[in-house]
């Protein structure tokens, strides 16, 4: 049989949904002829797979169109495994058909060209499968070009320590990522069987994002795991995957990961401690003392294989006596530590490249904390004044100007400009205990730039994206993201939900007296500002208020490929 024949049988059975023409190949000698895989991995239902071998090294260029747009990718021979090459097909809109051509050089300049018809398949038609998309404002030619990236979670109604375990099934065995054109149109999926936390798109230009069940996965854009961490300690079995490596000694991975320049990774792992004597309220100061477990957050530094070559201790650091609202909640009873008390809560990192330093925010101490890596002091503290004690008081911040200090906030970075973005989430209006909370329609939240001096020792607040709780203003009190993008100085900022901010009801989910936040139906919001102009907003919206749709993060890529030419926020 020729190779044409074996083709022929292989796109038959491979790709059924798929039309091959204008075949023929004279020019180069195939190992394996050129066949092309929808969905590969059954994960990335909108991509295909483009497979060949070749006996010589080989540049390759995919030709995408469907109609209305039209990219292209390359390829250089390093993409190749024992001469195996598989060229991801992505970018393509759902219910379309596609052409495709291939042009594969070889070494000597020979050509080969392949071209195939695809029609992706539509959306998901089931509301509780994939999100309503409900798009409000797209100014494309105002906007950072590129495509949007997003963690979406799904959870049903309800506190996350009353749900029952189909609910609890339903909200947990679900994750998904998504990528959206600057239209709003989604040309990307990934489809996870766990759920999604924190993202980030990685140097080689793979996905790597935390899951709630304490692992961090790297991805390529055909769904395929390439690494896999987990918390050795974690309450739950080893990965099914043989090749999952364990971080040793530690109970959990959580939040948001972090790439280093070097190619290592920053993640929190928090872990428990015994301390006797402790709170055991943050709404009544006089509430008996008890011996409780307190979860403290850890920033650790590991190797692409696994090893712990760094770490920055809160426990050590930190005066565990100072206490935030949600100390008490059910944060970690709900994720295998039962009565364990959530002190610090840490929720994103990063490494400022510019003085060897790690960005730590805590929301439970109200507080962003900068690192210094060599020496692992304290530079800096982000926050309010109150609570910190004598030997920390010479590292407070002081504000210049109009400022309000972040409350509860969420991944602060360090932006090309040399200043701090992070969400603001303003959870409890940003009060400590044992300071009333704001009723809920007096709370929003907001994305929010300071700018340091750090030889001065001051911050001033340089934007926002609102400070006040108007009528459309959302708020968020827990996830979310915020970013100022490279090219045009735009801000994105990524609303995890927006409460329904009504009176009479709680944020505080452990107050059985009154219906929660948690026990209503609610949405995320994704805002890009051109200055105080938005360009760009999208809404989750719920189905017939039977879920919550979360957007937990996300970012913005220059292409849906990879491409290190470009600037791109990390």
């Amino acid at each position: 049989m020729n190779i044409r024949q074996t083709w022929l049988r292989t796109i038959t059975a491979a790709a059924l949904l798929s039309v091959p023409f204008g075949m023929g190949w004279a020019q180069l000698s195939f190992v394996e002829a050129p066949t092309l895989t929808a969905n590969p991995t059954g994960r990335v239902p909108l991509a295909a797979a483009i497979g060949f071998s070749l006996d010589q090294a080989a540049e390759s260029r995919l030709s995408i169109s469907d109609g209305d747009n039209s990219w292209e990718a390359e390829f250089d021979a390093e993409v190749a495994q024992d001469g195996r090459y598989t060229l991801p097909v992505a970018g393509m809109r759902p219910g379309r058909e596609h052409t495709i051509v291939l042009t594969v050089t070889g070494a000597d300049g020979e050509q080969h060209a392949e071209t195939w018809t695809h029609t992706t398949p539509e959306l998901p038609a089931n509301p509780l499968e994939f999100p309503d998309l409900d798009i409000q404002v797209s100014i494309p030619e105002r906007m950072e070009p590129g495509v949007t990236f997003l963690s979406v979670r799904r959870r049903a109604l309800g506190r996350a320590h009353w749900l029952t375990d189909r609910q609890r099934d339903f909200s947990e065995d679900w994750g998904m990522l998504l990528a959206l054109d600057a239209s709003g149109d989604v040309i990307w999926y990934y489809n996870s069987d766990f759920r999604t936390a924190g993202i980030a798109r990685l140097s080689n230009g793979n996905i790597l994002m935390h899951r709630t069940d304490f692992s961090t996965v790297e991805i390529d854009l055909l769904g395929n795991v390439v690494r896999q961490f987990y918390a050795e300690e974690r309450p739950y079995a080893p990965p099914e995957n043989p090749d999952a490596i364990p971080i040793l000694g530690q109970q959990t991975l959580h939040h948001q990961p972090h790439e280093m320049p070097n190619g290592d990774f920053l993640a929190f792992s928090a872990n428990g401690y015994l301390i006797e004597d402790y709170y055991s309220s943050d709404s009544d100061p006089d509430a008996p003392r008890m011996d409780q477990i307190v979860m403290a957050d850890t920033v650790v530094q590991f190797t692409p294989e696994g090893e712990t070559v760094w770490t920055w201790d809160t426990y050590g650091a930190l005066d565990p006596f100072r206490v935030g609202y949600d100390t008490f909640w059910s944060y970690w009873w709900v994720r295998g530590f039962p009565d364990y008390m959530d002190w610090t809560h840490a929720n994103g990192l990063s490494y400022d490249t510019s003085d060897d330093s790690v960005l730590v925010s805590l929301r439970n101490q109200n507080a962003i904390v900068k690192v210094d890596y060599e020496t692992r002091d304290i530079k800096w503290i982000l926050g309010r004044h109150d609570g910190w004690p004598e030997n920390l008081q010479d590292k407070l911040l002081t504000p210049v100007g109009d400022l309000l200090w972040p409350g509860y906030q969420h991944n602060p970075r360090m932006t090309h400009a040399g200043t701090v973005i992070l969400f603001d989430n303003r959870a409890h209006g940003g009060a400590m205990p044992f300071e009333p909370r704001l009723p809920l329609p007096e709370n929003f939240s907001r994305g929010v730039e300071y700018e340091v001096d750090e030889e001065n020792m001051t911050v001033r607040q340089v934007w926002t994206s609102g400070d006040s709780a108007h009528e459309d203003a959302c708020f968020a009190n827990a996830m979310s993201d915020a970013w100022r993008l490279p090219v045009t100085d735009n801000y994105l900022v990524i609303f995890a939900f927006c409460l329904p901010r009504m009176e009479g009801i709680t944020q505080d989910s452990m107050d059985e007296t009154r219906r929660s936040t948690g026990d209503l139906p609610y949405g995320g919001r994704l805002v890009e500002y051109d200055g105080d102009d938005i360009v760009f907003r999208l809404e989750a919206v719920p189905y017939y208020d039977l879920n919550h749709w979360e957007l937990y993060g996300g970012f913005r890529s220059p292409d849906i490929y990879h491409r290190p030419d470009l600037p791109m926020a990390h």
